[in-house]
């Protein structure tokens, strides 16, 4: 009797000292409010470094090299270029943009002539919104000579590495 009272009692005071470090919930906020662990919610965002990579790994993408007829140098087919872009972006992003930056013909891909958009500067600060468990939402204020102030918006998932799933200005 004397063993069940000691492990009843160290199992009750193990379960004092889990209540007590366990982490706590967190809201964070998005459209919708959520409850995840703080431990959580801290993996579920990009750090700093993939940002950038998968920023400014887009931004290159979009960049081709091209002939002085437009057509690429380094992609021969729609399906190549796509497969590039996904390396930053949902397949249905990856598909939108070589859509309407880019013409495939018989011959090989060519890119339609235009100014690189407003893109994300590495060198400012940006806000960094959870809005589900694996998604979040990434806003930075810039200036551009071109546009002047905007505010980019980009909407990140976990899909086999962070992706961007859609991009907005404001």
């Amino acid at each position: 009797m004397r063993k069940l009272a000691l492990i009843l009692c160290f199992t009750v005071m193990i379960a004092i000292i889990f209540s007590i470090t366990a982490p706590r919930e967190v809201t964070v906020q998005g459209e919708n409010q959520i409850d995840i662990p703080a431990a959580e919610a801290e993996e579920t965002q990009p750090d700093k470094e993939e940002i950038i990579r998968v920023m400014n790994g887009l931004l290159d993408t979009l960049k081709q090299d091209a002939d002085d007829s437009y057509k690429l140098k380094d992609y021969a087919t729609e399906q190549e270029l796509t497969e590039a872009f996904e390396a930053y972006l949902t397949t249905e992003l990856a598909e939108q943009f070589v859509d309407y930056y880019f013409r495939v013909e018989a011959d090989g891909v060519y890119v339609f002539p235009t100014e690189t958009m407003p893109w994300f500067q590495e060198e400012n600060e940006y806000d960094m919104i959870n809005t589900s468990n694996h998604s979040v939402r990434l806003v930075q204020e810039n200036e551009n000579d071109m546009v002047g102030s905007y505010t980019l918006v980009v909407e990140m998932t976990l899909q086999n590495g962070w992706k961007i799933q859609d991009i907005s200005y404001k």
